[in-house]
């Protein structure tokens, strides 16, 4: 069977009653330093007892987590080693997050996007491997926390993104059954999280640097559904232009 994001985009509106958005990158603009992220994931894996070499900086965290966690194993090292690690990782990146909160900027037309949808009765989470005070506190000082009905981060017991399951979870809590939700993401580890757990998945790639090669690689990975904007994926979700003439359609109950 094919997953929803294989398929062609259909030439009507799904009826959906849930919308998950990712956060950095998508709901919010933030001038967080990836690579150096990466590179403290490398060194501190290193510390622990991997030989150099065998990371490199073009991995995602997700992946450079769980290639350590596995090679840990290989090579007979303590159980307890991977955790303590992987507390000392989350440990900095809680940090650099937090000190990234002064630049951080909310999409453009995110925030009127999030108040007609809210408006309108959709049910709205975010689901993000930010940690729960970044996450809180950005969205917080973007006006975009109340409009939220349910946050997932990695500072939440149980899977986290990428993994199909946080996604699952956090619909759950929502009350959204998956053939009534859409997650909108920026990144291939978002699709791969949406096709995984056999929900509907739109591409959201705004103008910016690289713009063109982050929407040939989306569609590479197999993204079907693609905006551009935030006024271009609330047409794409609800049917309704926003303006003030069109404020969006109530999700069918």
């Amino acid at each position: 069977m094919s997953s929803p994001n294989s398929l062609s985009s259909p030439n009507y509106f799904r009826p959906y009653l849930g919308v998950i958005y990712d956060l950095d990158g998508t709901l919010l603009q933030s001038p967080q330093d990836y690579p150096a992220m990466r590179r403290m994931v490398i060194d501190l894996a290193h510390r622990a007892g991997l030989p150099p070499g065998e990371l490199n900086v073009h991995m995602t965290i997700p992946h450079l987590l769980g290639f350590t966690r596995d090679r840990m194993q290989q090579l007979g090292l303590p159980p307890g080693m991977y955790l303590r690690f992987e507390a000392e990782v989350n440990r900095r990146l809680d940090a650099l997050e937090l000190e990234a909160l002064p630049g951080v900027r909310s999409s453009p037309d995110a925030l009127e996007h999030l108040t007609r949808m809210h408006a309108s009765g959709y049910r709205l989470g975010v689901l993000t491997r930010s940690s729960e005070a970044f996450a809180r506190q950005a969205l917080h000082q973007t006006g975009m926390l109340p409009l939220l009905d349910r946050l997932r981060t990695r500072s939440d017991s149980g899977p986290i993104k990428p993994d199909p399951e946080s996604l699952r979870v956090l619909l759950a809590d929502l009350g959204v059954p998956r053939d009534r939700a859409v997650f909108v993401g920026d990144m291939p580890a978002d699709l791969e999280c949406a096709s995984g757990a056999a929900v509907d998945f739109v591409a959201l790639v705004l103008e910016g640097p690289n713009a063109a090669a982050r929407e040939e690689e989306m569609r590479r990975k197999g993204a079907r559904r693609l905006s551009h904007s935030f006024r271009e994926l609330h047409r794409e979700l609800t049917g309704a232009a926003m303006d003030p003439a069109h404020p969006g359609a109530s999700p069918p109950r």
